[in-house]
């Protein structure tokens, strides 16, 4: 198996398009913002989307093993045939996977700890246990106002979704009164204007950096997508030092 992080296999409109592994199973990359995954009826107009991007690259069979939102960017897996699939598929729903987000949201957060809060499984539905753990990495305070308050505060978090349902990360922390930056749909919309305003850094800051399933061949295969050039932007408002995050890893222990 060969491991080729960071290789450049593609682009969109919205941005580059890395390989991240490749083997004669799996296909992983690391997908720009804003971008979909696959075509879907919910947004029929689209031009373009990241499987039908990829088939200069693969002419097999190629189907995602998890999601990712259109705004968001970061590792995401396709399957090449029928059993890798349904091996990865298998893991999720024992959660035996691990996927690692970075997000930007509004307000201070202190401490780690975990949202509970019930979410249903798609757009509607019977709510069901979610559960979303996170830690925050840095914060900051900007000179500007918004609301009331005469200065804005911001905290760049590490979260791990324990669950599977529809913008989980997206809408535990508004439910945590914490939106992520850029949430056009669920978060701050004044916020997000003034945010982008002064830093430079636009769209929905929320990146999958990781990504750690069982090879069916053996061994766990873990992956990190670097983050995108629109993160890296707010270096200098808000004095966060991102370089470390700002590259692609990729590994592959044998058990």
């Amino acid at each position: 198996m060969n491991c080729m992080p960071g290789v450049t296999i593609g682009e969109s409109r919205t941005g580059i398009i890395r390989l991240l592994h490749e083997d004669d199973r799996y296909l992983v990359v690391s997908k720009p913002a804003g971008l979909l995954v696959h075509r879907t009826p919910l947004d029929a107009y689209e031009p373009e989307n990241l499987r039908d991007l990829l088939r200069d690259h693969f002419s097999g069979r190629l189907d995602p093993v998890h999601r990712l939102d259109k705004p968001t960017s970061g590792v995401i897996v396709f399957g090449k045939d029928a059993d890798a699939i349904d091996a990865c598929k298998r893991q999720f729903e024992s959660r035996e996977t691990m996927k690692e987000y970075l997000a930007v949201v509004r307000g201070h957060v202190e401490n780690e700890g975990c949202i509970g809060k019930p979410l249903p499984k798609g757009m509607t539905g019977v709510p069901k246990v979610a559960r979303t753990t996170y830690a925050p990495i840095a914060r900051c305070e900007l000179d500007y106002a918004v609301s009331r308050y005469p200065t804005a505060r911001f905290t760049l978090m590490r979260c791990t979704p324990h669950t599977g349902r529809y913008h989980q990360i997206r809408l535990h922390f508004r439910h945590f009164r914490h939106p992520i930056i850029g949430d056009s749909q669920h978060g701050d919309k004044p916020q997000n204007r003034a945010f982008a305003a002064h830093t430079g850094s636009a769209g929905l800051l929320l990146h999958a950096r990781r990504f750690e399933f069982t090879h069916p061949a053996g061994g766990r295969l873990a992956l990190e997508a670097a983050l995108p050039p629109h993160w890296l932007r707010m270096e200098p408002t808000t004095g966060w030092s991102l370089a470390e995050l700002a590259t692609d890893a990729a590994a592959l222990g044998r058990p």
